[in-house]
């Protein structure tokens, strides 16, 4: 058992990101203060980043490579809990993010004196910016192209380019896998609520999922369900080799994995743990998709049922300890799943979509000029069209639900507080996902430039 526990911490620890980020050609030249202090907070500031902790200065070090300082003097701290007392106003951090501390900082943003700087400026005084060199430009291309494939970027083009030039059917089913391991991933980090590696000694290349926990990674997750999900079922319909795509597979949820090291986000044991996830939930859900597709292209009432079950799990996503980005995130998801199922059930009730008249498994099509050629105009007409949609239900959304829930749209801690960012994100991805399986479809149809099988997919 010693020798499990061992591994276990090792796995943990975040002095093996640093070790891998160094062998990656990654040097941490220096970690400095975004700022000192503010003239309404005491010179005495207390600064922390996913389990950095520093107090007057003072660096107590901890075990797995956390840093921790010693309970005196007012000071407490609980398993990356700490409390301390600034100018007689209590403020609570936890994993780099304030919550309510008597009236001074509320709900994820600053109140009174400090809140011009809303949820910025505890970032300000308490994150610390790392200095870092790239030795290794390859593994630096590469982990960033990694680290993309589980991007809102990538999934409005690779996700539209499956709809418009591969197979719509496919895209439809591996979402269902896709979404619940979004939604499962992003959940289990809210409640088990593992702060991300600590820096130093990792270096952080990536902002944009910061306040967010690290376990478990779920950029590995869907990095894993992804590819394997796409292989699995289109060895199914097509005429293709399983063991050939398995390399790919592979390859995919490996670099996506990696990248979440590199770039320091995650330590192995949060990747690990998401491979683990995706193992556990394919082979669970993998079965039931087919069924689950034809209700909710073919049954009458399948878009009001889908549109509900996909907006109680918005809100039946576990209780935020402190705001960050993984509820929204989720929301986006369920968008995704359920504006592109709705775009299918509008097809197929005006008679549109229809039975394939050919016997499965199909004929993989050849990569011809004109495929790759109207691929692209597709994916490039396409594309500025969603991000038109976007651009348009984006703000009516905002007004629409600030008006509902009586709040500023300009004071993004009120949408934190009250919760309406969810819907905002709901709403604006289900349009832009019924635009994509059912208008640009129908304008491709009309321009002559339509993939001649998208109207023949449902099987």
């Amino acid at each position: 058992m010693e020798s499990v526990r061992n591994v276990y911490i090792w796995l943990k620890s975040a002095e093996l990101v640093a070790d891998f980020q160094k062998y990656c050609g990654i040097k941490l030249k220096s970690v400095s203060r975004e700022s000192e202090s503010r003239k309404n907070v005491c010179t005495s500031v207390l600064e922390r980043e996913n389990g950095v902790i520093l107090t007057n200065g003072n660096v107590h070090k901890g075990t797995n490579g956390y840093i921790k300082p010693h309970a005196t003097n007012g000071i407490e701290h609980k398993n990356g809990f700490v409390k301390r007392n600034i100018c007689t106003e209590e403020i609570r951090t936890k994993n780099g993010f304030c919550t309510q501390v008597n009236g001074v900082v509320q709900n994820g943003s600053v109140q009174s004196e400090l809140s011009s700087e809303n949820t910025q400026y505890i970032n300000h005084i308490t994150e610390r910016k790392s200095d870092y060199d790239v030795k290794n430009k390859f593994y630096y291309l590469l982990f960033l192209f990694g680290a993309s494939l589980g991007n809102e970027l990538f999934y409005l083009t690779f996700f539209p380019f499956l709809i418009w030039n591969v197979d719509c059917t496919l895209l439809r089913r591996m979402a269902f896998v896709w979404h619940l391991a979004m939604w499962l991933g992003q959940a289990a980090k809210d409640v088990i609520c593992w702060p991300r590696p600590a820096s130093p000694p990792v270096v952080k290349m990536e902002h944009r999922y910061g306040l967010e926990y690290g376990m478990p990674s779920t950029h590995s997750l869907v990095g894993a369900v992804i590819p394997f999900c796409l292989l699995f079922i289109g060895s199914e319909v097509y005429k293709c080799s399983l063991l050939a795509g398995l390399p790919i597979a592979f390859t995919w949820a490996i670099l996506v994995g990696g990248s979440r090291m590199y770039l320091g986000m995650h330590t192995a044991l949060d990747v690990l743990a998401g491979y683990l996830c995706a193992c556990v939930l394919i082979p669970l859900v993998l079965p039931w998709v087919a069924t689950l597709d034809h209700l909710q292209v073919t049954h009458p009432l399948a878009p009001l049922v889908t549109t509900l079950i996909y907006l109680c799990l918005c809100w039946v996503y576990p209780k935020q300890k402190v705001w960050n980005t993984a509820r929204a995130d989720t929301a986006n998801v369920h968008g995704i799943c359920g504006g592109v199922a709705t775009g299918a059930w509008l097809n197929y009730q005006l008679g549109w979509l229809t039975y394939t008249q050919e016997l499965i498994p199909y004929e993989l099509q050849p990569l011809t000029s004109d495929w790759l050629l109207y691929s692209l105009l597709r994916t490039l007409v396409g594309v500025v069209i969603l991000v038109g949609i976007r651009g348009i239900f984006k703000p009516l959304s905002i007004k629409f639900l600030c008006r509902l829930y009586k709040i500023n749209e300009k004071k993004i801690d009120e949408h934190r507080k009250y919760g309406s960012e969810v819907p905002q994100k709901f709403i604006t991805y289900y349009m832009v996902s019924i635009g994509g399986s059912f208008l640009v479809p129908l304008l491709f149809h009309y321009l002559g430039i339509g993939r001649s099988t998208y109207y023949r997919e449902l099987y």
